[in-house]
């Protein structure tokens, strides 16, 4: 297992088809809603698992002290072997290293627990996005 910021197009493509994959396709979130205004300045990992494409995630910078986690995602057949954690993990180290002291992020609800056990507290009542239940949460890094 390996996990790169993309700095090229191919692992950047790569990190779309598994949101694709994920989103799109298993979640019905429309497809148009996927990519967004912040695809460019936000920073976009990938987990390669045999060299594959299994997981990726991308944060974005609020301000001087706070980074935004979103679009995590690890593909179907590679779920239950840690990758999220480790995705996360690395985020958390990488935006520690340049500086940031927190971390936020809007979780689908059935993730929370998932992101409790890696620090997170809720700090929203629950919202729908894409037509999916989430929550806001927050983690000092």
């Amino acid at each position: 297992m390996n996990i790169y910021i993309t700095d090229d197009k191919k692992y950047y493509d790569d990190c779309v088809d598994i949101r694709n994959k994920v989103f799109v396709e298993e979640q019905g979130v429309p497809a148009d809603l996927e990519l967004d205004e912040y695809e460019e300045e936000s920073v976009h990992i990938i987990l390669l698992f045999n060299d594959e494409p299994a997981g990726t995630v991308r944060y974005r910078v609020l301000d001087d002290s706070t980074i935004k986690v979103e679009r995590m995602a690890v593909l179907k057949e590679y779920r239950k072997l840690g990758f999220g954690h480790n995705l996360m993990t690395f985020v958390h180290i990488h935006a520690r290293q340049q500086g940031y002291v927190w971390a936020k992020l809007g979780a689908q609800t059935h993730a929370i627990k998932f992101y409790n056990k890696l620090g997170y507290e809720n700090f929203s009542d629950e919202y729908l996005d894409a037509n999916i239940p989430h929550i806001d949460m927050i983690k000092q890094l």
